[in-house]
């Protein structure tokens, strides 16, 4: 980089949702090191103006997801508009853009028709749905950095420069340590523990916690005696999960951002599908993966799910293990009777428990060593030098 030894490299950063700040945050420490001539700025979140970076505007404090950010309207696009002012008088040297797909793709355009270098972190996850979008991502995306596996042949398929460089959530668990007196507290009645992790957006909880409960309430009906806990990502989640315990005789505990513990103490974990999947199985627990993706997909799922979903399983540890592994109901549950029913079998069946461990532990196994903030850094840094060369 011929410029970066007289001048930072200024480099934007997009981030729209909690997840995607935690790993711009991680990228970030990273960089401290390997790219002390950089800067950051951009669409942050907290995690990202704490490790350094300077905030133009923050959607990920607003954002269920990122159609939860369009659902306000005003304020995406108002962010974008700042970032085209921003670009016309200050271009940055390179354009980092996190997830978001509905957000980031609309910043890769303009970004490409300003002739700024654009690199995606975390794929938009075509493979699944939207297949169309390869083409745009092909047009407007420099370099793509996937966090699964098999991302890389897919996209390079597609004509877009890919290449895996591992998945960041490892990075974050693997400093992860439970905490002692919540594993024996949770262990204390001697009886097996669910826990329950409705996911962290407002919307996923609103749709998939009722039917977590509505299955704890099918097992203990039919005679099953467990324990149950429920994962809140923050403070700000506790009052939504508590409405819907509102009425519920025996109200499980509610674990507030400590995920380590309550996974090492679990016998069983019914979870959102997301990457939520993937944690669980980092603690090699037996799972049913949840979802409803409400009324309207469930019409057209019937007559057109083989058009909208590309992949035969739903779940990101049965699509890594190419085959199922754990047990889903998804895009939407027809039944809690089935889900309790499959979830008594996994607390009492022990031959099947532990084949459904060692096939997690397959999975997982391989993505635990993960260096992706060390590679984007890499990639940022042959970025730089390629522009300024």
């Amino acid at each position: 980089m011929s410029d970066a030894n007289t001048r930072p490299a200024r480099i934007f950063i997009s981030v729209a949702e909690d997840s995607a700040d935690v790993h711009a945050a991680a990228l970030l420490s990273k960089a401290r090191a390997l790219l002390p001539h950089c800067t950051f700025y951009g669409l942050t979140g907290p995690r990202l103006r704490a490790a350094g970076a300077e905030t133009l505007c923050d959607l990920s404090s607003h954002a269920a997801m990122l159609t939860g950010v369009f659902s306000v309207i005003g304020r995406a696009w108002k962010a974008i508009k700042m970032v085209e002012r921003s670009w016309r008088t200050s271009p940055p040297d390179l354009v980092v853009l996190l997830d978001s797909p509905e957000l980031n793709l609309r910043l890769a355009r303009r970004a490409r028709a300003r002739g700024l270098p654009v690199l995606y972190y975390i794929a938009p996850q075509t493979w699944a749905s939207r297949e169309g979008r390869n083409r745009e991502i092909a047009e407007t995306v420099d370099r793509l950095a996937c966090i699964l596996p098999f991302e890389q042949d897919y996209f390079r398929r597609a004509k877009v420069n890919a290449e895996y460089v591992g998945h960041p959530l490892f990075e974050t668990l693997q400093r992860e340590k439970p905490d002692p007196a919540i594993v024996k507290r949770l262990r204390s009645s001697g009886e097996p523990l669910i826990a329950i992790l409705p996911g962290s957006r407002r919307h996923v909880i609103d749709a998939v916690l009722p039917l977590q409960l509505e299955v704890l309430q099918k097992l203990r009906a039919a005679g099953v005696r467990v324990r149950a806990a429920i994962s809140a990502v923050s403070e700000q989640r506790v009052e939504q999960i508590r409405a819907h315990l509102a009425g519920h005789n025996s109200s499980p505990e509610i674990i507030v951002g400590h995920n380590a513990g309550l996974l090492t103490a679990a016998d069983l974990v019914l979870v959102a599908s997301g990457t939520a999947t993937l944690h669980v199985a980092h603690y090699r627990k037996p799972m049913v993966v949840m979802y409803n993706a409400g009324r309207l997909l469930a019409m057209l799922y019937g007559p057109f799910g083989r058009f909208l979903l590309k992949t035969p399983h739903l779940s990101l540890v049965n699509i890594l293990a190419g085959r199922r592994i754990v047990p889903e109901f998804m895009p939407f549950v027809r039944d809690t009777n089935e889900v309790a029913h499959v979830a008594s079998r996994l607390l009492t069946d022990e031959a099947w428990r532990k084949l459904m461990i060692e096939q997690i532990n397959e999975v997982v196994e391989p993505l635990e060593t993960s260096n992706a903030s060390e590679n984007v850094c890499r990639i940022i840094k042959e970025m730089l030098e390629q522009r300024h060369a």
